[in-house]
């Protein structure tokens, strides 16, 4: 049979196991919950995607932009003939407008 001070012993590390262990797991799930970093991280990730979007969004306009330059060069009769027919049917839906907001009176008065 063990004597008492092995058994003592024993006991003591034990405890002194069980305590690291219990500090080891305090630390992580502080880790875990510890809320105003995790929210920090995500906020972080949230803003480096939205400036990858812009950044991606402007080099897209840019492109756009220089392919659209690209396309008046080489076909100035087709956009003129569509900036044409766009001013048409603004004043168009001017005119239309303008005949529809007419009094009944307004029209009475015309017809006479």
């Amino acid at each position: 049979m063990r004597d008492r001070e092995q058994i003592e012993r024993e006991m003591f590390r034990a405890r002194e196991d069980l305590e690291q262990n219990l500090d080891e797991l305090k630390h992580v799930v502080r880790e875990k919950i510890d809320i105003p970093a995790r929210a920090r991280a995500a906020a972080e990730r949230g803003k480096q995607q939205a400036v990858d979007l812009a950044r991606r969004g402007a080099d897209g306009a840019k492109r756009l932009a220089v392919r659209s330059k690209d396309f008046t060069k080489e076909r100035p009769v087709l956009v003129g003939g569509v900036l044409a027919g766009l001013i048409a049917g603004l004043v168009a839906t001017v005119l239309i407008l303008r005949h529809r907001n007419r009094t009944w009176f307004d029209r009475l008065l015309d017809a006479i």
